[in-house]
């Protein structure tokens, strides 16, 4: 069977979609018209010209031309369609109307975005039914463009999606499994292959895979690394284009800047093994993965989403036991060699920077840590056995797979020391094996949740306060359905934070008390499995956040965020001066996702051999790739090419039997791409076209 190729019309019309259109209109199938915008009360405007497309309806005949009405990702007109009857039916009026208008049309194709929480599921199904069946009542078919979800949900925000539901009423769905690296986000592939897997493994799961079409994006995004946003006036790294526009770039038909401070230049691109997009650096004049180190002591490598990094791991406990840890860098460090060479301009000149050089450097950093005193990943027998006393119940060490712990239990498993009345910040991941309430503890104050989802803060047997976050999965397999819970008290507070990935755990429940006494200790009435049991100091904190740079005897702190209200001590420590939690202190939010830190006009010499040492002054930052860029303007580009498109059109169909591929959007593409699909070699005469 030839796969499917569905194409939307109507973000903008140009020469070459037209092109595209008169020319390879034989390797599509499905047309969907971006033409009509609806408002919160169910009012149609039209933005495209449907006439427009009446030459090709005519010379392809095959095509099949669908009505797309979209919300353009205003959440709040999503809202009104599934709350206000009047929208709606307003709504079914006017898609009446179009579909009179244009008797040719195949069906209607749904674009609604932003649907918000799981809350919403059924209304919005309930709207999306109530179009199915206006289209079906006509004997016309129904579609829609829905959000990207795994097994675990969606990355942004769509939780009201239940492709179960959504996929049984409609005839074909659209996934939009692109977009997540966007121009808001570190660079990245648009669409990366692991993430792709993810994707259409549920999905095919839950719809009938015939009725599937991998959404593909046909553009390219260019993300400055040059400097920080604010030093050009944006807010993001990020810009779209469009694939000949990468392409101009990266063979230097065109310099990064028109402003004249950038030579014109060719730049090595390459293909990423897990997307197979192409991507590269745009004046970018040497640079190494974080494993390609000279030398090391203290620093570790890792992979993981198809990215190496490097990392200094945090001490599992302090010395003497039931101390705080020294997390300070010590002797540790990583030393890298570069060589800012210089390149051949588009024109043959040997060149560099007009002006100099910017380090930059990738890195992930985490939120702050209560200082260590026992980091515990379950990690055996004697470990239980050395730190923890069991009271009551019965605990014991388990190990899962070749990787992976856990303590199994029930009752009480204490910390066995006596910490008096000192501030503590208790922490316990684990999952329900049975139906009852785990509780974290120290010095009478008590977080404790329940299987179905009650959050309490108690003082001795007297409740404090309470809150619902949800029901929580019950008698799972290891590492499913795991959860959060953590407790911080000081001397006149207790706060209990909870979450379902340690990733970031927010406050859950506060409150001004004075503690008692009592042990530090986790409870549970059922059987609970715990895989991270971690304890820290009550008021110091450990960063987790910045490197120093060390160059021809020069130094730069990157990455440090700043902070107000606090004191550090000498083993980089700091606590805030007031009873306040950590995140008052700064202005700044931490990622997870890479952030780019810069050393500016650097000071090395063109053609020279430097080291570059690397210390990490914060445990637990990845630190990535580092580059040496043109100080003026220098980028990351990630582009998808013909290779891209007939890569995944072959795995959309052998790997998960999808009815074909929707490529976002016509216009922007490498114009290859329908030689590709046409099957064969591509014609050795193939010309690219100028943007």
């Amino acid at each position: 069977m030839t796969p499917n190729v569905w194409v939307w019309v109507g973000l903008s019309w140009t020469e070459r979609i037209r092109l595209v259109l008169d020319n390879y209109g034989d390797r599509i199938t499905d047309v969907s018209i971006f033409g009509w915008r609806v408002g919160a009360n169910g009012a149609l405007e039209q933005t495209f010209d449907p006439s427009l497309l009446d030459v090709y309806r005519a010379k392809w005949p095959h095509l099949r031309f669908w009505l797309c009405f979209r919300n353009d990702g205003v959440g709040s007109i999503f809202t009104a369609l599934r709350t206000d009857a009047t929208a709606r039916a307003r709504l079914m009026t006017e898609l009446n109307g179009v579909l009179d208008a244009h008797p040719w049309l195949y069906g209607i194709d749904i674009d609604l975005e932003q649907g918000g929480a799981a809350s919403n599921a059924a209304a919005s199904e309930a709207l999306f039914k109530e179009v199915a069946d206006l289209a079906h009542a006509r004997k016309l078919k129904a579609s829609a463009a829905l959000p990207a979800l795994t097994s675990t949900g969606s990355v942004g925000g769509e939780h009201w999606v239940r492709y179960k539901q959504l996929g049984a009423m409609l005839d074909h769905v659209s996934i939009m499994s692109y977009d997540f690296a966007w121009s808001g986000s570190a660079p990245g592939p648009v669409s990366p292959g692991f993430w792709l897997e993810e994707v259409y493994n549920w999905a095919s799961s839950q719809i009938t895979p015939s009725k599937i079409s991998m959404g593909l994006p046909l553009y390219a995004y260019f993300w400055s690394i040059h400097d920080y946003p604010e030093s050009w006036g944006a807010t993001r790294r990020g810009v779209s284009g469009t694939y000949y526009s990468a392409w101009q770039y990266f063979v230097g038909a065109r310099p990064w800047s028109d402003s004249g401070t950038h030579h014109p230049i060719g730049w090595v691109a390459y293909r990423d093994s897990s997307s197979m997009s192409a991507w590269g650096f745009l004046d970018c004049y040497d640079w190494k993965e974080p494993t390609q180190w000279e030398n090391s002591n203290g620093v570790f490598s890792g992979l993981f989403a198809n990215r190496e990094y490097a990392v200094r791991y945090g001490l599992p406990a302090g010395v003497p036991q039931w101390s705080v840890a020294d997390n300070s860098v010590g002797s540790s460090y990583v030393d890298y060699q570069f060589n800012a060479a210089p390149v051949i301009a588009a024109n043959g000149a040997t060149v560099s920077p007009k002006v100099g050089y910017t380090l930059t450097t990738e890195i992930i950093q985490r939120e702050p840590v209560a200082a260590t005193i026992i980091d515990d990943y379950a990690t055996s027998t004697q470990q239980l056995s050395a730190v923890y006393t069991q009271p009551s119940g019965a605990w014991a060490f388990q190990q899962v797979t070749s990787s992976y712990k856990q303590y199994r239990g029930t009752g009480t498993l204490r910390f066995g020391n006596d910490f008096g009345n000192q501030s503590l910040y208790a922490l316990a991941r684990f999952q329900f094996a049975t139906a009852g309430r785990f509780g974290v503890s120290s010095q009478g104050i008590t977080a404790d949740l329940s299987s179905a989802g009650e959050l309490r803060l108690l003082r001795g047997s007297t409740v404090l306060a309470t809150k619902q976050v949800g029901a929580q999965v019950v008698g799972a397999a290891a590492q499913v359905g795991r959860c959060v819970l953590a407790l911080r008290v000081r001397e006149n507070s207790a706060r209990v934070y909870f979450s379902n990935a340690e990733t970031s755990i927010p406050l859950q429940l506060e409150i001004a008390t004075t503690p008692t006494i009592g042990a530090t200790e986790f409870t549970s009435t059922g059987t609970a499995w715990i895989d991270h049991a971690y304890l820290g100091d009550g008021w110091w904190y450990q960063p987790r956040e910045a490197v120093e740079i060390v160059i021809n005897g020069q130094s730069k702190v990157l990455g440090r965020i700043e902070r107000t209200g606090v004191i550090w001590d000498d083993k980089n420590r700091f606590r805030p001066n007031a009873d306040v939690e950590e995140s008052t202190t700064r202005e700044t939010g931490v990622s997870l996702d890479w952030v780019y830190a810069h050393w500016k006009d650097l000071p090395i010499t063109t053609g020279t051999n430097t080291t570059f040492r690397i210390r990490p002054l914060d445990h637990d930052l990845w630190l990535g790739r580092l580059m040496i860029l043109d100080r003026d303007g220098a980028s990351i580009v990630y582009f998808t090419d013909a290779t891209t498109i007939t890569h995944w059109r072959g795995r959309a169909v052998l790997d998960w039997g999808l009815q074909g591929i929707a490529l976002w959007s016509l216009g922007q593409e490498d114009i290859r791409t329908w030689e590709s699909l046409e099957g064969g070699e591509l014609p050795a005469d193939t010309k690219r076209q100028d943007e």
